[in-house]
């Protein structure tokens, strides 16, 4: 009789690593030594979807680990896994694919833990010249930051919609400026990630638009977006380090999870110049890429009761006033 073969799906495997991580941890562990100084680059300036980490800040999660850690900006994904692989910081804040393309050039980077369960890969563009499927990106001018994730997956992307993106025009620009440069309409759209969305509705509401928004992950590229990345060595030789900070981010996103609006005002007291009706949409969208289905299926019964609250999102056209 042949035996049946029980499957385990890289997201089960994922999610049941970060439930022994929070079991594991000893929160009365005592450091009698001086806290450790660490670096954790973000993937870009910090926004509403980082307000996941401050609570691992606030809530003392990286001092009762020994650790005292500072946050720093990066320039997109690619530009976190270059600075973590040169030894720059300790930690970043990475996307999976653009960590793996990193790694196939040479870069020593391993992702240990993830956040984005489903990626956010997104183009935004206005209704006068949409992009609501793939092949529309043909022809188009896009505007991203060197290391923007879904640049980094566009060839990839185009292989399994079948669109040459070659015939796809990129420019390079800082991530601040993409609202200006669509409104504008210097580019047709931008490439981004779907908890920056808030942002460039906001700005096409004053100029009475809506965004549309095309997601990679509505056509067929289903893959993990941003998680914590760290250097080879790092794990190979102070693998309690690494296992401390990451059962500390845990913590903190479960938290985040739980009482968003308490992890909100903890990365406003960081981000004062933060505008906290945008930042909480984005934390919700950040909640919603990771407590997906197949997480809440597999969850505990306490964590199935969270459902997220970004209510104002919706496929295809996003309107601002949903989003304010």
């Amino acid at each position: 009789m042949q035996k049946t073969r029980k499957e385990v799906t890289r997201r089960t495997f994922v999610k049941a690593a970060a439930a022994a991580a929070v079991t594991a941890y000893a929160p009365s562990r005592a450091f009698a030594q001086s806290l450790r100084k660490v670096t954790f680059i973000l993937d870009v300036t910090p926004y509403g979807k980082h307000a996941l980490f401050y609570p691992a800040i606030e809530n003392g999660y990286f001092k009762e680990a020994g650790l005292d850690v500072t946050f720093q900006s990066g320039k997109g994904s690619a530009d976190v896994a270059v600075k973590v692989a040169a030894g720059a910081a300790e930690f970043g804040f990475a996307d999976a694919s653009t960590s793996i393309l990193a790694r196939g050039t040479g870069a020593k980077v391993k992702q240990i833990m993830m956040v984005h369960y489903k990626a956010m890969n997104n183009v935004l563009t206005l209704p006068s010249k949409a992009v609501r499927k793939p092949k529309d990106m043909e022809g188009m001018k896009l505007g991203a930051t060197a290391g923007d994730a879904p640049r980094v997956a566009l060839p990839g992307f185009a292989k399994i919609n079948a669109f040459d993106d070659k015939k796809v025009e990129i420019i390079t620009m800082e991530s601040s400026a993409k609202p200006a440069m669509l409104m504008s309409k210097q580019v047709d759209g931008v490439m981004s990630l779907a908890a920056y969305t808030p942002v460039m509705a906001v700005a096409a509401k004053r100029m009475g638009q809506e965004i549309v928004e095309m997601l990679y992950s509505d056509f067929g590229m289903d893959i993990y977006s941003n998680g914590v990345i760290a250097h080879d060595d790092l794990l190979a030789k102070d693998p309690d380090f690494v296992r401390r900070f990451t059962q500390a981010m845990v913590r903190s996103c479960v938290f985040a999870v739980e009482k968003p609006a308490e992890a909100l005002a903890m990365f406003m007291k960081h981000n004062q110049a933060a505008n906290p009706d945008i930042a909480r949409p984005q934390l919700d969208v950040a909640i919603k890429h990771l407590m997906v289905d197949e997480v809440l299926k597999n969850a505990s019964a306490r964590c199935r009761k969270r459902r997220c609250s970004s209510r104002w999102m919706s496929r295809g056209t996003i309107s601002a006033s949903r989003a304010t």
